[in-house]
């Protein structure tokens, strides 16, 4: 009994962090270049007892993956905004040393340089882009000019391992210097952005599953207490 007990609370468990995870989804739906978040669960007892002792494991979340599929591309008018078409990622310079993004709604700092919503500087292969006027012109293969000056190419690069690539706050990715290589086959398309390829009614099939599957989790364990109530409530008499 306190075995299936524990079964279907780690399965209400597991339900919580999907809640999670799709809620995040559903909030950045609108966020230009954000990707997906998936969950892959493992049995924790499959490994640990033999299959003919194996009464059926808890499940677990074994680890939280990022769906990199490509979003949508479109136009915004708007010459800071860029968007990628194909494999890559743009280069930013933070604070905690050079992320990168999908996320293309880049703006203009009083100084001339290019930065993120958040501030942070986006990096061409010389350093960070620093327009020499108001206007900025880029190139399909990322080379930017600014009042007919040709300022330099972006740093677009990709992951050679993906699964190796940590996702993080800001909608910014972080991976190992080895893991990064250019992104040769990247397009460059201004003034469009990526949309999220996290789908609204994919979210919302999603979170009603997920309250169906928590509110059968909650049912089995009130009958089970039920059941243990009635065996002790028997068992004194």
């Amino acid at each position: 009994m306190d075995a299936a007990m524990y079964k279907a609370l780690s399965g209400a468990v597991v339900e919580m962090r999907r809640l999670e995870t799709a809620s995040q989804d559903l909030a950045n739906i609108n966020t230009a270049g954000y990707k997906g978040q998936r969950l892959a669960f493992s049995e924790v007892l499959a490994k640990r007892v033999p299959p003919e002792d194996r009464p059926g494991g808890f499940v677990a979340v074994a680890g939280q993956r990022t769906n990199l599929n490509q979003g949508a591309i479109e136009g915004s008018g708007n010459p800071f905004h860029l968007a990628l078409e194909g494999e890559g990622y743009f280069a930013i310079q933070t604070a905690r040393g050079e992320r990168y993004t999908r996320n293309g709604g880049f703006t203009m700092k009083a100084d001339g340089t290019v930065i993120t919503p958040g501030g942070d500087a986006l990096l061409g292969e010389g350093g960070p882009i620093q327009l020499s006027g108001a206007s900025m012109v880029v190139a399909a293969d990322g080379t930017v000019r600014s009042d007919n000056n040709e300022i330099g190419k972006l740093r677009i690069v990709r992951f050679n391992d993906p699964g190796k690539a940590e996702k993080e706050g800001a909608n910014l990715f972080r991976s190992e210097g080895a893991n990064v290589s250019d992104a040769s086959d990247a397009r460059v398309v201004q003034g469009h952005l990526e949309q999220s390829n996290a789908g609204a009614v994919e979210s919302m099939i999603t979170l009603i599953s997920i309250n169906h599957q928590f509110e059968s989790y909650q049912r089995a364990m009130k009958l089970l207490d039920s059941v243990t109530e009635k065996i002790v409530s028997d068992s004194a008499r």
